[in-house]
């Protein structure tokens, strides 16, 4: 008798991937740290797993990566954000997890304006940007004393007369407010006056540590720039101008100049090194303050005498209010009249001598730059 016949049939079922994170679904990491997200898949047939961000590409610059796993090394806030794993094997749709992550860091604070200069009557915002999570709480300092709540708006309405000494109150609050959008924390004065001249210190706390940054707010003058040209005219002056921004007319300025450290390649082939600063000191006429007394930007010159032929020159530049002295100006290089002065007698046209006292690499110079 003959054995039965057995068919087998296999039957391979193929279906759309599902996949699940084993991370947490938002996770608070400490900057600096590490830390692997993870997810798992099935699928007929097995799903390729690739990463990717909502907020846009990876933290290593790839738009995807490919992998069961992504590690994340020496987190910041630059990582954060909201991230997916995506299972496809080609069969429906394919499937996502997401998974946020959120790193907890020491504040970090700048600010839009290092230096604020001002004037009486103006108004002025002192602005700090404070990052940080957990959020920072931000407080204020002037000149190593804390700004009190009293001195700070409240906004808190009040409808009694002009004139008695609640609405004063409201009135002198109101000089010096807070506001807060976003990360940028606002110090406002309504109307400046000479005392609240001073150095600003926004101060941001959270569990991770402190951080702080400096704001002056003055009414100095802008340190100058010069704007004159580099090529003197002249042989043996210069004018020197620039220009300053200031809240208040200019009441003096004062310009220290030397020759460079080249100096000049005397007779006996030394190196004269640079010599100690003149100083030139002058008042502003009073004429001249009342015709800029409500200007900001000031321009002035003076005309620098008895300088060496075709020699360079550095100088710098303070201007003076009635609050004081600016900072001083770059250096700024000089030099006295360099192309060669030559001429013909009316018999015939011999040309004037160099002065003995030139020196010969300035000779040389001098016959290069007339050459036609």
């Amino acid at each position: 008798m003959e054995p039965p016949i057995q068919l087998r049939h296999s039957l391979d079922v193929q279906f759309a991937p599902t996949i699940r994170s084993l991370a947490p679904p938002e996770q608070h990491v400490t900057k600096g740290t590490s830390l692997t997200l993870e997810c798992q898949a099935e699928g007929n047939p097995k799903p390729i797993i690739h990463w990717s961000r909502q907020e846009g590409p990876l933290p290593s610059g790839q738009s995807t990566q490919l992998g069961r796993n992504l590690t994340l090394e020496g987190v910041d806030r630059l990582v954060e954000g909201t991230y997916l794993c995506t299972a496809d094997n080609g069969i429906g749709e394919a499937a996502s997890a997401a998974m946020t992550i959120a790193v907890e860091y020491p504040p970090e604070v700048t600010t839009e304006k290092g230096i604020v200069r001002s004037g009486e009557g103006d108004r002025v915002e002192l602005v700090c940007v404070v990052r940080g999570r957990p959020t920072p709480e931000v407080s204020w300092t002037r000149d190593g004393h804390p700004l009190q709540e009293a001195q700070v708006d409240t906004k808190l309405p009040y409808l009694g007369r002009r004139n008695d000494t609640a609405h004063l109150s409201f009135i002198h609050a109101a000089h010096l407010s807070l506001a807060h959008a976003a990360h940028r924390h606002i110090l406002t004065f309504a109307n400046v006056s000479e005392k609240d001249f001073g150095a600003y210190v926004c101060i941001a706390r959270n569990t991770h540590g402190q951080r702080d940054a400096v704001i002056q707010m003055t009414g100095l003058p802008k340190p100058p720039q010069v704007t004159s040209s580099a090529n003197g005219g002249e042989s043996t002056s210069y004018t020197l101008t620039w220009e300053t921004e200031s809240y208040y007319p200019i009441t003096e300025f004062l310009v220290k100049y030397h020759k460079s450290h080249l100096g000049d390649w005397q007779n006996n082939h030394s190196v004269v090194m640079a010599g100690s600063w003149e100083t030139v000191s002058r008042k502003v006429e009073l004429e001249r303050v009342r015709e800029v007394k409500e200007a900001r930007r000031h321009h002035l010159a003076l005309t620098l005498t008895g300088l060496q032929v075709a020699t360079d020159y550095v100088a710098v530049v303070r201007v003076r209010n009635k609050y004081g002295w600016s900072a001083q100006s770059p250096h700024f290089t000089f030099s006295t009249k360099k192309a060669m002065a030559v001429m013909q007698t009316s018999s015939g046209g011999s040309w004037c001598s160099i002065p003995s006292s030139s020196t010969t690499l300035v000779l040389l110079t001098l016959i290069i730059q007339a050459l036609p």
